[in-house]
């Protein structure tokens, strides 16, 4: 079965440029955003080894309180790339029955664990696995996935062994997580669940929607946000990376304009079973 074409919006939410951080009250290690009605706090003891939230994963709190967006109560989610738990700690405010949050990076779980208890959360409900996207085996199938995943390219010029690098940056042209994703959904998602994804204009957004409405899925856009890149964290490699940003631009894979990029809101429906 071939889904209908994901829904094209025109419309965008333009963050004031220069202004990093500008969904945040406060940045950037502590932060606080409503989310349904809950004012919630983020915290990261060390933004060197857990990265803060950038607006790019921000961006996709702010869509979920659309009146577009999915219910969230009761739901079993898995959480990719959860970093610092910001997707983690909005579904369990939100009324999610259980989060699962994954990352490769081994100093996220207790961050994530710290600002679920932090907002006053049950801890009970969430499980924190460290491992690879490609090498996770869950024993159950999810109702919702989230995720935002890392979009700058990689260059042996400004690699680093931290978690800002696991959080920002990925091997081929910054879809190797994207592309993950992709491969995994049939196992990690239910039928008739949904995958929320932030996805950055620098990765190929029309390659992602392609390929999961190959697979039957029904995407829509819940909203586009425009923003700086991240570029700050690579100041001294600025050219470098926005070199490779213009090679695959000019070949149809990447969008952004100066040091200007889009971010979508991106929600997918697998299809249910046929009975």
């Amino acid at each position: 079965m071939t889904a209908a074409p994901i829904q094209t919006l025109t419309r965008r939410r333009v963050l004031p440029v220069g202004e990093n951080g500008s969904l945040w009250k406060a940045r950037p290690s502590c932060g606080v955003f409503e989310f349904r009605g809950r004012r919630l706090r983020l915290t990261v003891e060390d933004p060197a080894e857990v990265l803060f939230p950038t607006d790019c994963g921000l961006s996709l709190i702010a869509a979920l309180s659309g009146d577009r967006a999915p219910d969230l109560k009761g739901v079993n989610a898995l959480d990719i790339g959860a970093g610092s738990g910001l997707y983690s700690v909005a579904l369990l405010a939100a009324g999610a029955e259980r989060v699962t949050a994954l990352d490769i990076n081994p100093a996220f779980a207790a961050q994530t664990a710290a600002n679920v208890v932090a907002n006053g959360l049950d801890a009970s409900r969430l499980t924190c696995v460290t491992s690879p996207l490609e090498e996770y085996t869950p024993d159950e199938m999810f109702d919702l996935v989230i995720t935002n995943p890392p979009h700058l390219p990689h260059d042996p010029s400004y690699a680093r062994e931290d978690g800002l690098e696991t959080a920002l940056v990925a091997r081929r042209g910054g879809r190797a997580v994207y592309d993950s994703v992709v491969e995994q959904m049939d196992t990690l998602l239910a039928p008739g669940g949904t995958l929320l994804m932030a996805h950055s204009s620098l990765a190929d957004i029309p390659r992602t929607v392609a390929e999961l409405t190959a697979r039957g899925y029904e995407g829509d856009t819940l909203e586009i946000f425009e923003m700086d890149i991240p570029l700050l964290a690579y100041a001294e490699h600025k050219d470098t990376m926005l070199g490779l940003l213009k090679e695959q631009r000019a070949t149809g894979r990447a969008e952004f304009d100066g040091a200007r990029f889009t971010v979508h809101a991106l929600m997918f429906r697998r299809p249910a079973e046929r009975r």
